[in-house]
């Protein structure tokens, strides 16, 4: 396993003083960013698409095989959305939206292959009631399933959901294809905007459910993945004000002996 971090200039400047050590730096699938970043570290690529809106069908498949070539992403990620008018009560349109995950996650299948398509559930608040279907871990597996791809597991985003839905998120992420995990995430959480927010420093929660699963893959109950990514960290208005060099400096240390140490 290799341990990746969020591209941010706090980042870089402890790597460029030897302070912390990476495996990978990992960055959106920006060109300008991708240009700041290569010189610091191998890059890993987390792309900007999701299934369920239609929009993978007209995806430039060619930019995102530009960016493989470039850097050290092993597979390209989608997230499992939901459009805000959907309505999960009506089984018409749940149907409509399942037809539209299959068929946008399929064209990626058929374009990267099974095994470099992976999978990511996004988090679920009540502040976002329309993407309960795609939370649903029931419905999440049988879509991986049905189209062969692999699952990214978001640590965060599962004990976000798991909160809104009054379930014990270890209990929640049993139910979640942990037999085809190949990619991790992991950040920690808190209340935000009157609803709980990931990509905040690692607390006492973050650090417990990872070393739990860090156990769960070290004894082959899980699927070892490729990268264990901590999201933290990133530049512009919507992460600038949560990336605190101290931050980086004492907890990078730390998850990259866990992540090695369980490799």
């Amino acid at each position: 396993m290799k341990l990746a971090v969020n591209f941010s200039n706090p980042l870089v400047n402890l790597i460029k003083t030897k302070e912390i050590q990476v495996d990978l730096i990992k960055c959106p699938d920006w060109e300008g960013m991708l240009e700041e970043a290569l010189p610091y570290g191998p890059v890993t690529i987390h792309f900007s698409l999701d299934a369920g809106l239609g929009n993978t069908l007209t995806a430039d498949f060619e930019r995102i095989d530009k960016f493989i070539a470039e850097t050290d992403t092993p597979h390209v990620n989608t997230h499992l959305v939901t459009p805000r008018s959907c309505t999960p009560e009506d089984p018409t349109e749940l149907q409509r939206v399942n037809d539209i995950w299959h068929e946008e996650i399929n064209s990626m299948v058929a374009h990267f292959g099974p095994d470099r398509v992976v999978l990511e559930h996004y988090p679920f608040t009540m502040a976002t009631p329309y993407i309960a279907p795609a939370v649903d871990p029931v419905a999440f597996s049988e879509v991986i399933a049905d189209t062969n791809c692999q699952f990214l597991l978001d640590l965060a985003h599962a004990r976000i959901t798991a909160d809104t839905l009054g379930m014990d998120v270890k209990e929640y992420i049993r139910q979640l294809p942990v037999d085809r995990l190949t990619e991790m995430h992991i950040t920690g959480i808190r209340p935000f905007g009157g609803v709980l927010t990931d990509h905040f420093g690692m607390e006492d929660g973050a650090w417990e459910i990872l070393e739990w699963a860090l156990n769960e893959i070290r004894s082959g109950q899980w699927k070892k993945p490729r990268i264990v990514a901590f999201e933290y960290g990133g530049v512009g208005d919507v992460f600038v004000w949560r990336t605190d060099k101290n931050t980086i400096k004492e907890q990078v240390p730390r998850l990259y002996d866990l992540v090695h140490q369980n490799s």
